[in-house]
Formats: structure tokens, sequence, C-alpha cells
């Protein structure tokens, strides 16, 4: 699932304690949802990104930005200061995506689908109006 949210191109955020800021100069697609064990571990419960072509990815300040190398295939960026997760991307790729939450605005950004639903903690259930990707 790729679609794009609306038409709005522009998209500006950061962390918590603002020790990054970043602007986004394209479009973002619409979040998924990741039930994983990794996910969960990373970000304290479910986690969601919002795909977008990393070359449209302008830091305003990236003091705190640090990057977490997963795997050989994935980074997640990060604020070193407050923790605030801000993006994930692939080693080798022209996409990455954010986390929605950390979008000043993230009025136009829907909820495309969840991912690995199967994994997902004890502790919450499924929202069956929220398309599974898994199974499609």
């Amino acid at each position: 699932m790729n679609a794009q949210s609306d038409t709005k191109t522009d998209y500006c955020g950061g962390c918590h304690c603002g020790a990054v800021r970043y602007e986004i100069n394209g479009p973002v697609n619409d979040t998924v949802m990741c039930h994983c064990n990794l996910c969960r571990k990373l970000h304290g419960h479910v986690s969601s990104y919002a795909r977008f072509n990393r070359h449209d990815l302008v830091l305003i300040r990236d003091d705190g930005l640090r990057w977490y190398r997963l795997s050989e295939k994935t980074d997640r960026g990060f604020c070193k200061e407050c923790g605030t997760g801000l993006f994930w991307r692939p080693v080798r790729a022209d996409h990455m995506a954010v986390t929605p939450g950390t979008l000043d605005d993230s009025a136009n950004i829907k909820t495309g689908g969840q991912i690995f639903c199967a994994d997902k903690g004890d502790y919450y259930p499924i929202d069956p109006a929220i398309r599974d990707l898994d199974q499609s």
C-alpha cells in the first residue's frame, strides 16, 4: 500500500525536545502500522511509518539525530536527547519513512494498513477496520 495522503506535499516536524527538526518537501504516503516484536520493542507499542522519497528530507536541526543500524538492511533515526523515534530507512534505497506522530500537522495522513498482525502484543486488540496487509 503506497497511497499518497491527500495532495499535501510539504511537511514539518521534529522530536519532543527540539534537537531534531525536519521538513519533507514532497508527498508522504499513507502510514502503515507495524505490530512486529521488533517495532513494539523499539517504540514501546505498535509503530507507524509513512513512506516518502529520502531526497525530499531537509534537516533543519540535527544536533540530536542519531542513526541506529538495526540490521544490514535498515537504520532507525532517533533523537539522542529525548529518545523520540523519527525515521526508518533502508540502507540502499531512495525511500525512507517518518513516524507520523512527529509531524507538526498530520491531518492529511491516513492509516492505509497494518502489518505483522499475527505478532501483535497480547495486551491490545487488532482494529478490524484497518486493512491487514499481510492477508492481501
